[in-house]
């Protein structure tokens, strides 16, 4: 288990500081240059080279030590970061920023399907359910902090300071990386090369399409992706700004209480729920179903459309991040350990490519029925839980 809290303590670390610099340098570019689109570009750019890092991360984490990979993933951010920091004044801005934040997306991309892949050579039984909750945890509290202290510290520090510190903090999580013990880890590192990639990603393909079990994981968490999760992530700011005309602070406190959802999911998960196990995600995508239909209907009492969109929002985050503990915990349990990294990394892309989709489609059915976003949220239960109704019924065919 220390090893295990060494992990942990390595991923606050390093998740904060990259956190903290993915919200702090499109900020900075927003003030030196005030263009809108140009922010929104460079991070929607940003986030493609999430998706490769998540693929190589998964056959990475498969051919290498894994404490060895993450301590080198947090040297190179580490020297990423001093080196932005000194050539911030000579150097182009908007190249610059743009290659630390790919960067930085990319290298996140690669650490958490080894984190993951880690946790079945340390942890078993209901002990692999509590950390995949603390994982989580830690993960929804950097999202959360990382921002807010990153806002914060680039006021206080500059940008230039502001590189300085997260460096020093991926070069701490490095230093103890480096003393991680890992059982029953490869032997010896691989060479990985385009040739190698393409070979595990359709050993990956393979696998996947003969395990009916872990394809049925992979469609329910592409469905929550695509049906659940975007109904709320962009229901709720049209909500909040449009339906109901509240301030900037009315849509903070907003966010806030869904974070405050996500983070007490993530204590269930690693303390109740270990002592009661969740047998089946049936009942969670349900649940999911039935929060999105309840706040459509609560939408239409005046008097409860605030109240409800605090309250709801913040139960559909606990139940949101209940599952997706769940769902790793079931997934490194049916995945064969020379197998998990790359299967892991394969669906989170999945679940990353679903999500964009749902986000772009309920964005059109909320600004097409913007007189009645109301029905948008009851049809978005209606249609989820059709969508499991149907993955049930051929799981029983």
């Amino acid at each position: 288990m220390n090893t295990f809290f060494l992990i942990v303590l390595g991923q606050i670390i390093s998740l904060f500081g990259n956190a903290a610099l993915r919200f702090a340098l499109p900020l900075y570019l927003l003030r030196q240059t005030g263009s809108a689109a140009l922010y929104g570009g460079i991070t929607a750019l940003a986030m493609l080279p999430a998706l490769a890092g998540m693929l190589t991360g998964g056959a990475l984490a498969d051919r290498c030590r894994k404490a060895r990979l993450m301590a080198l993933l947090d040297l190179v951010t580490a020297g990423i970061s001093a080196a932005a920091a000194a050539g911030l004044p000579h150097l182009p801005l908007l190249p610059l920023i743009l290659t630390v934040l790919g960067s930085l997306y990319a290298i996140q991309g690669l650490y958490q399907p080894v984190v993951r892949a880690c946790l079945p050579l340390l942890l078993n039984g209901t002990q692999l359910l509590r950390g995949n909750a603390v994982i989580q945890l830690v993960d929804t509290v950097d999202e959360l902090l990382g921002p807010l202290l990153g806002a914060v510290l680039l006021e206080h520090l500059g940008i230039r300071g502001l590189l300085a510190l997260c460096g020093s903090c991926f070069a701490l999580s490095a230093g103890m990386e480096l003393c991680l013990r890992i059982p029953q880890d490869v032997l010896r590192d691989t060479k990985l090369s385009v040739r190698s990639l393409w070979t595990d990603l359709r050993e990956s393909a393979r696998f996947l399409t003969g395990q009916a079990a872990v394809l049925r994981l992979a469609a329910a968490m592409a469905a929550v992706n695509l049906l659940e999760v975007p109904a709320l992530t962009v229901g709720v700011p049209v909500l909040v700004v449009q339906t109901l005309q509240k301030s900037d602070a009315s849509l903070g406190l907003v966010q806030a209480v869904l974070s405050a959802g996500g983070i007490l999911g993530g204590v269930l998960a690693g303390t109740v729920f270990v002592r009661h196990p969740i047998r089946s995600g049936t009942g969670l995508l349900l649940a999911l179903s039935g929060v999105c239909a309840a706040l459509g209907l609560a939408l239409r009492v005046p008097t409860l459309q605030f109240g409800s969109i605090l309250v709801l929002g913040a139960v559909f985050m606990t139940v949101a991040a209940l599952f997706n503990v769940w769902f790793f915990a079931q997934l490194q349990m049916l995945v064969p350990q020379a197998q998990l990294g790359k299967t892991t990394a394969c669906i989170s892309v999945l679940a990353c490519l679903t999500q964009p989709i749902g986000q772009a489609v309920y964005g059109s059915a909320f600004q097409h029925w913007a007189a009645h976003p109301a029905d948008v949220l009851l049809a978005a239960g209606v249609l989820s839980a059709l969508v499991l109704w149907l993955l049930q019924t051929r799981r029983t065919a």
